[in-house]
């Protein structure tokens, strides 16, 4: 198959436009911010988010590894999470700001992911129409979330719809939020990509194998099979290739080396059942793309052993995925269309077969033992809209047009078939749409409009995290609420007691503990002993702990100002 350079620039005219779209709601928050408010460039979890900044201001300081400042216990820094890291070096060698990188990087990303989503569909479906198609539905559809919202029920079964929690389940809702994200799932596409590759390699060697058969066999023998396998290398370069990206898919989302391992590993059964013999040529190109990130998970292996805090923080990650009746609503109607394909079409099955392996290995992981469940999802819409869109152009569509209707339809003179097809598809698109537009929308509003706190911070809370920053040591600790915390670690770089639900060691301990802190009804001597035995250098208080309890530092002789505005007052912690 051959795609134009015409097409090529139209994919990426797309791709540019898509990106564009995606950057609008943060422009207008920053063109918008309200007096008094500073907009802190993101529209979805705040929390998490303010961890990826953490980590690029310590690039930005000269760091290449990451100290978690979410929590007070001191350790050494490790190689986890440089993807945000190595960001912040490269703001401080362009000499640009943190806010140029983190969108830089978003829009750049998004591009990598739209143009590597071209080649995806582009290698399943080699009619144009039918590429389109996918391409366009793999940018921009969602699943039927909306329909929660418009029934009332925005925590079915306890919790929210898939298609507006889970950045992964989408790719324009990845697009919106974090470059991680569009480049891990990027990588994904390729090594599905190379795997299908070596897996034809395997069926064509096979066939001239069979083709040149002497004596009359039905089959060749292994000899003859490995000799015609071994006449061309062509994925040896692409078994390379998608193992150095993988090294990227380490340092960007580690946890996703899961749904490439195990789509690997089934796709190979798979191949090797269907041929009836071990095939080592295509097993060693498959550990290939494996061996070459080992290394780095080895690391990451011995970081999770010898450095407590990682270790802890690990253990708190847990991101369970949702209740599976709200997978079903939000990728219902493509594997609907899907199955339809796969029953009606079975002569195209083998073509496919990845893709189905793909979609399985994300379900079983879903709901696997590990952590971070819920990421599995990542990148599955794509496989599912190419398998949709074969659906829904292979089969729906012709028995339509075989239909009464559509033919009743373009017996008038202003329609035809050709015309008409483009309008179904165009409202099929649209009508897959629905929960991105919606998505789109709403964080438009939240951006220009509503402007929430943590999206939007107070101004005074900006210029007292610049005043430490500029003032307090790198290696202080501070104390406050949790999202005083969250915020502070950072913008300004220091640790904090409490400051993240995942990076903070013992949260619930510590929050409790933050808590009771403020209590107007806590003794001095347990403040002095948990400021001592935390380390606490300084003492933040302003609007969001008065909200934790009455108490007053300026009555604790063990507390002096150092810095002091209308809302906000840091205190000392003396000696």
């Amino acid at each position: 198959m051959t795609i134009s350079r015409r097409e090529w620039l139209t994919a990426l005219a797309v791709a540019l436009a898509t990106a564009v779209l995606a950057l609008i709601p943060y422009w207008l928050g920053n063109l918008l911010a309200a007096d008094g408010l500073v907009y802190m460039q993101l529209i979805m979890n705040p929390e998490d988010a303010q961890t990826y900044w953490a980590k690029m201001l310590q690039g930005f300081d000269g760091a290449w590894l990451y100290t978690i400042p979410f929590t007070p216990e001191p350790h050494a820094a490790a190689g986890v999470g440089l993807f945000y890291v190595w960001l912040g070096q490269l703001a401080r060698a362009l000499g640009v700001s943190l806010t140029a990188v983190w969108h830089g990087s978003r829009f750049v990303s998004s591009i990598i992911l739209f143009l590597t989503t071209f080649c995806f569909v582009a290698a399943f479906l080699p009619d144009r129409r039918s590429r389109w198609t996918a391409y366009l539905l793999a940018l921009y559809g969602s699943g039927l979330g909306w329909l929660l919202f418009v029934l009332g029920q925005n925590y079915w079964l306890g919790a929210f719809p898939v298609d507006f929690k889970q950045p992964g389940a989408h790719l324009f809702f990845t697009t919106l939020t974090f470059p991680h994200i569009s480049l891990g799932t990027a990588v994904i596409l390729l090594d599905v990509l190379v795997l299908k590759k070596i897996g034809g390699q395997e069926l064509h060697a096979k066939a001239h194998a069979i083709a040149d058969c002497r004596h009359g066999e039905d089959h060749p023998n292994p000899r003859q099979f490995a000799q015609f396998a071994a006449k061309e290398n062509p994925t040896w370069g692409w078994a390379v290739l998608a193992g150095l990206a993988n090294v990227l898919l380490g340092v960007a989302y580690p946890f996703l080396i899961y749904i490439v391992a195990g789509t690997a590993v089934l796709f190979y059964s798979y191949l090797v059942w269907q041929q009836r013999q071990i095939l080592w040529r295509a097993g060693w190109q498959i550990a290939t793309m494996f061996l070459i990130p080992t290394p780095l998970y080895f690391y990451y292996l011995s970081v999770w052993r010898s450095n407590e805090v990682f270790r802890l923080w690990d253990a708190q990650a847990g991101t369970p995925a949702a209740p599976w009746p709200h997978y079903l609503l939000a990728f219902g109607p493509l594997l609907l269309l899907a199955g339809l394909f796969w029953w009606r079409r079975p002569e195209k099955r083998p073509s496919f077969t990845i893709l189905w392996l793909w979609i399985l290995t994300a379900a079983l992981l879903l709901y696997s033992p590990l952590n971070p469940q819920r990421r599995f999802i990542q990148g599955v819409h794509v496989p599912l809209a190419v398998l949709a869109t074969a659906g829904f152009v292979q089969v729906v569509l012709p028995r339509w047009q075989n239909g009464r209707l559509w033919q009743k339809i373009i017996t008038h003179p202003r329609y035809e078939t050709a015309k008409l097809r483009r309008f179904v598809i165009m409202l099929f698109l649209l009508g897959m749409s629905l929960s991105n537009f919606y998505l789109w929308l709403d964080v438009t509003r939240i951006a220009a409009l509503t402007q929430p706190d943590l999206f939007f911070r107070p101004a005074a809370e900006v210029e007292a995290a610049s005043w430490l920053r500029e003032n307090a040591a790198g290696t202080a600790v501070i104390l406050g609420s949790y999202q005083t915390g969250n915020f502070v670690a950072a913008q300004a770089g220091q640790r904090v007691m409490l400051g993240h639900w995942a990076e903070t060691v013992d949260f619930a301990g510590k929050e409790t503990a933050v808590n009771q802190f403020f209590n107007p009804a806590t003794s001095h001597d347990w403040r002095q002993n948990l400021l001592k035995e935390f380390n606490i250098d300084y003492v933040w208080f302003g609007p969001r702990e008065k909200e934790l309890g009455s108490f007053d530092p300026a009555n604790a002789s063990y507390l002096a100002p150092v810095y002091r505005s209308k809302s906000i007052t840091i205190y000392a912690v003396l000696p």
